[in-house]
């Protein structure tokens, strides 16, 4: 049986600039997939280098969320990752705590087209010694992107 060939597409990463103090985005050609998407970012220099592991679950879904006191409706991309990634964001400064979720967020919120990110840790809410981060992130809302541009469809 011929092996499965993958189809390549253009997929935006959304990085720290040089002076790393804003985003910037870069187009690769790839999988947007999010094993693939966290790989990407990795080896961009984005996220940092540890075992992401088999367990890493993602959707996507148009819904409405309720977050104690604010409501929340659109299209979400739920991403539960390890507690390797958490050990890794909780050991960085606040301003590299910033940078890390956003490259996250703004990539997987442009690639998969929605409105905003709901992050968990195997399940759970991430909990730095900054911020607790229990709702959905949006596109820009941590660190401001520049030169964005999103993919033709």
């Amino acid at each position: 049986m011929p092996a499965a060939t993958i189809a390549l597409v253009s997929v935006i990463l959304f990085v720290p600039d040089a002076t790393r103090e804003n985003m910037t985005s870069v187009h690769i050609q790839g999988e947007i997939a999010p094993k693939e998407l966290l790989s990407a970012l990795v080896a961009a220099g984005a996220l940092p280098d540890v075992d992401y592991g088999r367990a890493i679950s993602c959707t996507v879904a148009d819904e409405e969320l309720d977050y104690e006191d604010l409501a929340f409706s659109g299209k979400f991309v739920h991403l539960d990752l390890p507690d390797s990634f958490a050990a890794a964001v909780k050991a960085a400064d606040a301003k590299e705590e910033q940078l890390i979720l956003q490259s996250l967020v703004d990539t997987f919120v442009v690639n998969y087209q929605a409105d905003a990110l709901v992050l968990s840790i195997a399940g759970t809410d991430l909990e730095t010694v900054n911020k607790r981060y229990d709702r959905p992130i949006g596109f820009d809302e941590l660190v401001k992107a520049r030169a964005v541009a999103y993919p033709s469809p």
